[in-house]
């Protein structure tokens, strides 16, 4: 009995664990540290990276080459009136 109690209660773990798979974020900003050969695209403005980077790190500070702005809503047509 305790063993179908254990199947049962990791069959339900692994389900509720695997829900469909959500992309990962594209920062725009990368740190770069060219003595160490690391780059570490993690930050949403120049001054997180800064801090991180530029903080006595050796390192600098760059756009993410595969960031691309979110695409600006389109605007709203209004209906016509009819007369």
């Amino acid at each position: 009995m305790r063993t179908i109690l254990c199947v049962l209660g990791v069959m339900v773990a692994v389900a509720g664990s695997t829900s469909r798979a959500e992309a990962a974020p594209v920062y725009r900003w990368c740190a770069n540290y060219w003595d160490r050969g690391v780059v570490t695209c993690a930050y949403d403005t120049f001054q997180q990276c800064l801090d991180t980077a530029g903080g006595g790190a050796g390192g600098y500070c760059n756009e993410n080459p595969a960031w691309h702005p979110a695409p600006a809503a389109a605007p709203r047509q209004r209906a016509k009136r009819r007369q």
